[in-house]
């Protein structure tokens, strides 16, 4: 029997019972304020944000990651106490994928998964066609490709799939061979060709169907593509035909070829009424739409046209006696190779004559008889070997002589023609060595100016026999900053080893006028008496009309300064016949023709003058004017200074030759302007 006591001990447990309830209710009341206690999370994707799940002030316990399909508890720690949430997490997304046609030869088979392409799902995903595919056949399918993920979410893709026995076409330039076959199927693939491929395809343009029985008896069609990309070939020829005689367009194309047939047109009309030799262009067309224009030469005549050979004889009338009484009107010599057209006369009546001049004579080679050759000069052959003939002719060696063996030898050369003929010659020639040194010209006694760079070789050079100019090498003992007397050695040697020594002295003396002043001077007066159309000779002959013009003669100069004395003659045009040379020589320097100082020789008085090449030869150049010297040596030989002896004696062998033929001024003017001097 329940007593009172029991019953108070009874109320006082589930009293405590309830307050612990409470108690935890309250806790976890406190615990799980603002705390989602489940949470639903898509397979593949991570957690929600914390703030999503919970106050912002929280935290996951761990980085949890992506999460497995299942129930997960997980942690969320608030003001140090891990709070545990439960997260569901199940897949409910049906996989997803973009089609991707494909191409498959015949006689192969693919995958569904092959079909699409961009498959997006967060689990594995299995691909099957909707329904079983048969490949046993060829053209364009469309294909339902299913998508099924683990969670049994499905989807499906229209994708197409197209199975191919043969290529979509082969093209083949004209002409080409007759492709084989098995070009036209896909690499795998074996079918019966229906279609019979011939050579004449390949000579049109145009698009030809190409036929296959597959295994299965299905046909599989292709195409062949015979272009023409290459314009016609043909060249331009040579057409007689007689009055009324019909032509086309054709005959006046030689050699035409193409691939594909052609057309022929005329581009401009012939005249047919025209009884003389015209231009005719022909226009070919292929079937590709390819052109080629020809030039050629169309002749209406009564008389047959000839062919004869080059020569120097004239023509006789007799050539065209196929044609009957023909009669030259003029008289014509065929000595060069070409086509021509004579007026003639035939049967009373005027006509014309067409004349190929042909050249089909070899040249005649032989040895020069007055030619020298020496040891370590090589020359070409035809300096060895002339060669005539009608038209321009090429010498070259076929057997070369030994050029560093002195003596005589076997050589052989072969000489050819513009148009091909050859003929070759064998002989002896010999070789000499060369013992002759070379000679030095200009090696004078020269006054230059202190601190200034010396121009050594400017009226110094050296000829050899055999090598023609020759190089100097100078050794000078000058001071260049010391007034003085000084040695000046020239050597000059040749290929052969010979050599020339010559020494003269160089006085350096300090300059009173400046180069750059000189110049200047120079420049002006030649801006005033020349025009830019002038040749050399006509500045020459300007040159020596202002200084012979300009300058009065006084009879004294300071000759140890030729820069003083320009400066004084082009600016008081007074001096003697030193201020003449030396405005001559600082005009001469700005033309940059080239010169030689010359002093007299054997005197009790000193005269200066110089000697010019323009290309003709050397030549006096004197323009002095004095009271008992007047003449006007321009350009003059030795021969023309002899006139007044004594005036022009000069140290010749200082000097190079003077050229012996008077200088013809009007004919070296034409000749420069016609670019024949060198």
């Amino acid at each position: 029997m329940e007593t009172n006591g029991t019953r108070k001990r009874t109320w006082i447990v589930w009293l405590c019972i309830a307050v612990a309830v409470l108690t935890a209710a309250g806790v976890l009341g406190v615990l799980y304020a603002g705390v989602k206690p489940f949470v639903s999370v898509e397979y593949g994707d991570p957690l929600p944000d914390v703030a999503a799940v919970s106050r912002e002030t929280d935290r996951y316990a761990e980085d949890y990651g992506t999460l497995p399909i299942g129930l997960h508890l997980v942690r969320i720690v608030h003001k140090g106490v891990a709070i545990p949430v439960l997260v569901r997490v199940r897949d409910t997304i049906a996989p997803t994928a973009e089609a991707r046609p494909l191409t498959i030869p015949y006689g192969t088979t693919v995958t569904p998964d092959k079909l699409v392409t961009h498959m997006r799902d967060a689990g594995i995903v299995a691909v099957t066609f909707s329904e079983p595919f048969d490949f046993d056949r060829v053209g364009d399918f469309p294909v339902i490709i299913r998508l099924k993920d683990a969670a049994g979410n499905q989807s499906e893709v229209a994708s197409k799939l197209s199975i191919r026995a043969v290529v979509d076409a082969i093209s083949c330039e004209a002409g080409a061979p007759v492709p084989e076959t098995e070009a036209f199927l896909l690499d795998g693939v074996t079918a019966e060709c229906k279609t019979v491929l011939t050579e004449s395809m390949l000579h049109h343009v145009g698009t030809y169907p190409v036929r296959f029985l597959l295994k299965n008896g299905q046909t599989a069609e292709t195409r062949l593509i015979v272009s023409d990309t290459t314009p016609p070939a043909g060249e331009s020829t040579f057409l007689w035909v007689k009055p009324d005689e019909p032509f086309s367009p054709e005959m006046l194309v030689d050699g035409a070829f193409d691939e594909t047939p052609l057309t022929f047109a005329f581009v401009n009309e012939p005249d047919r009424t025209l009884m003389h030799a015209q231009s005719v262009t022909v226009r070919m067309t292929d079937e590709g739409g390819n052109v080629t224009d020809v030039v050629s030469t169309l002749a209406i005549s009564h008389i047959a046209p000839i062919t004869v050979e080059a020569s120097t004889e004239p023509l006789g009338a007799d050539v065209f006696a196929d044609s009957g009484e023909v009669v030259l009107n003029e008289p014509f010599v065929p000595d060069t190779p070409g086509l021509y057209t004579l007026s003639v006369t035939t049967g009373g009546e005027a006509d014309y004559a067409l004349i190929t001049v042909i050249d089909t004579t070899a040249p005649v080679v032989e040895k020069r008889a007055d030619a020298v050759f020496y040891t370590l000069h090589p020359v070409a052959a035809d300096a060895v070997f002339a060669a005539a003939d009608l038209s321009p002719v090429s010498v070259e060696w076929i057997t070369e002589p030994d050029w560093e063996t002195a003596g005589e030898q076997t050589v052989r050369v072969k000489a050819t023609d513009r148009y091909g003929n050859s003929a070759e010659c064998e002989d002896t020639i010999a070789l000499q060595e060369d013992t002759e040194p070379p000679v030095l010209y200009g090696v004078v006694n020269r006054t230059a100016y202190v601190g200034e760079p010396i121009a050594y070789l400017a009226e110094v050079y050296a000829e050899d026999k055999v090598d023609g100019r020759t190089k100097v090498l100078v050794r000078s003992e000058v001071q260049p900053d010391q007034e003085g007397s000084y040695d000046v050695v020239f050597i000059a040697e040749d290929v052969s080893g010979n050599r020339t020594t010559a020494k003269c002295k160089y006085k350096l003396v300090n300059a009173t006028v400046s180069e750059e002043e000189v110049r200047v001077l120079a420049q002006d007066v030649l801006a005033k008496i020349l025009t830019d159309d002038m040749v050399t000779a006509e500045k020459l002959k300007a040159v020596f009309k202002y200084v012979r013009g300009h300058v009065s003669y006084v009879g004294k100069s300071d000759k140890t300064d030729w820069r003083k004395e320009a400066v004084r003659g082009i600016q008081t045009g007074k001096g003697d016949c030193f201020t003449f040379y030396a405005v001559t020589r600082a005009l001469l320097d700005e033309l940059g023709v080239e010169y030689m100082s010359v002093t007299r020789k054997g005197s009790s008085t000193r005269h200066y003058w110089v000697i010019v090449n323009i290309g003709t030869g050397w030549y006096h150049f004197d323009p002095t004017i004095a009271p008992r010297h007047r003449h006007q040596c321009f350009m003059w030989t030795n021969r023309q200074c002899q006139v007044k002896s004594y005036f022009w004696r000069y140290e010749k062998a200082n000097y190079p030759d003077i050229a012996t033929e008077p200088f013809d001024y009007d004919a070296v003017v034409q000749m420069e302007r016609d670019g024949l001097l060198p």
